[in-house]
């Protein structure tokens, strides 16, 4: 989409020229003609820049299942873990510490429609947030259990103060875009902070909808033995 935007920009200065020369020819209402063309173009590209620059934050959303990143836990203490998130394809690498006895994924997801399905605008996807939460905070036989230092319970996976218009949630309120896009909050389920588990995260998609899943499948036998 930035492409897009760049092409914009540059048949305006395009049309720009063109209506300099014409003027120096003395054709004055061609000249018009072609200064009105780059106005516009310009003015397009002014108005659509900020919510190109917001979608640049969104992976591509695959009509197919695709594994979208791996989760690995290490514990650090007490119901304290080192969680590690990394982003598939790109192999980006986010480390945090959390507390708890679960972890879960949320996730924005945008499918355009309509004419913005039409010219071809992917669907896509954007981690939102990592969460974690307790169980029980006390142990089987009454006695309060241990309570480790306190950490968030979640974090944003996503820059709230970054530049640009957010589609995603102007959309769901109605107020623009609503007509264009069906934005969706999708929740991964909760799975197991335990030492040395890894998880593979799928994003699902049935064929045709535009309803996705998140997965957390086990990928170690760390994983699948906190699972049973």
């Amino acid at each position: 989409m930035p492409g897009a935007i760049l092409l914009l920009v540059v048949f305006g200065f395009i049309a720009l020229l063109l209506g300099f020369s014409r003027w120096l020819a003395r054709r004055h209402w061609a000249a018009t003609g072609n200064v009105a063309v780059a106005i516009l173009l310009f003015a397009i590209a002014h108005v659509a820049w900020p919510a190109v620059m917001h979608l640049r934050t969104y992976e591509a959303l695959l009509p197919r299942d695709a594994m979208v990143a791996q989760v690995s836990c290490e514990r650090t203490g007490p119901r304290t873990f080192r969680l590690t998130l990394t982003r598939l394809p790109a192999g980006r690498m986010q480390v945090f510490e959390m507390t708890g006895d679960q972890w879960r994924l949320e996730a924005r997801t945008l499918v355009w429609k309509d004419r913005a399905a039409q010219i071809g605008l992917p669907a896509s996807y954007r981690f939102e947030r990592l969460s974690s939460r307790r169980l029980d905070a006390t142990r089987s036989s009454g006695v309060p259990a241990e309570q480790p230092p306190e950490l968030p319970a979640s974090y944003a996976l996503s820059d709230a103060d970054e530049a640009g218009e957010d589609v995603w949630s102007q959309a769901r309120t109605g107020r623009r875009w609503a007509s264009q896009v069906d934005p969706r909050r999708v929740y991964g389920p909760w799975r197991p902070l335990a030492n040395g588990a890894r998880f593979d995260v799928w994003m699902e998609r049935p064929s045709g909808s535009i309803d996705a899943q998140l997965q957390a499948l086990p990928a170690n036998e760390a994983a699948a033995k906190a699972l049973r």
